[in-house]
């Protein structure tokens, strides 16, 4: 019964607390148009900042499509509210949303939200301008068992890596077509760090002791994609 209710309660954490939230938007850019769409990324930030809401801009790298990400950040579910509203009714971003689609220099290939599973962190918590983000995207194993699994690994995984020179946020995806899925990322101030904390990982005791236990845990869930970003612009 104990177990039963334990489970139960990790569900409904990652379902209805909400701690910082993220609304993440890929584009890609049409053919030599990238720097028009950066700098479309740059007004539509400085619009979103005014009204308060935190902005970062992630050029995707290793692994991925090379596109980039438009990021909206908002402390918890009260401010994602109030400023989605305030966003929807501002004059100078309607003015922006016309011009941009009357002449767009990129296409929108997905879109997704997802909330911090640590309820303390904040919005401008997120990344700086030039520091790296290796990603990790989870599926869950089935039912309560596998969320309680994956949720406690990272929990237990976080303080592995940030003694090892990291700095780790795990969110859970709560819209898109990768709903339920677990993020984990891993932030450095730069390439050359992120280099010294992967050695430092295949060395690291604890840290292959708990791969090894996740690996032969059929309860863990599957790794189904990772890769590499930089932030490029942040606005809080």
């Amino acid at each position: 019964m104990k177990k039963f209710l334990f489970s139960l309660s990790v569900i409904l954490f990652a379902q209805n607390s909400f701690g910082e939230i993220l609304e993440v938007y890929t584009w890609k850019p049409f053919p030599g148009r990238s720097e028009q769409l950066l700098q479309t990324f740059q007004e539509a930030a400085t619009i979103h900042s005014k009204l308060g809401i935190g902005v970062t801009i992630n050029a995707l790298g290793v692994g991925t499509s090379q596109n980039m990400d438009y990021v909206l950040r908002y402390d918890d579910l009260e401010s994602y509210g109030r400023l989605k509203d305030a966003n929807f009714y501002d004059e100078d971003w309607n003015t922006f949303l016309a011009k941009v689609r009357a002449n767009p220099s990129g296409e929108l290939v997905s879109s997704w939200s997802a909330n911090n599973i640590d309820l303390s962190n904040m919005a401008d918590d997120f990344t700086e301008e030039g520091q790296v983000i290796s990603f990790f995207r989870w599926q869950p194993a089935p039912g309560a068992v596998g969320l309680q699994t994956m949720i406690q690994g990272a929990s237990r995984s976080k303080p592995i890596h940030e003694n090892l020179g990291a700095r780790v946020e795990t969110y859970q995806i709560n819209s898109g077509e990768n709903r339920g899925q677990v993020l984990y990322l891993m932030i450095y101030d730069n390439f050359s760090d992120m280099a010294k904390t992967t050695a430092a990982m295949a060395t690291s005791a604890e840290w292959q002791s708990l791969l090894s236990e996740s690996n032969n845990d059929p309860n863990f869930g599957t790794l189904v994609f990772n890769g590499q970003a930089m932030t490029i612009g942040s606005w809080d």
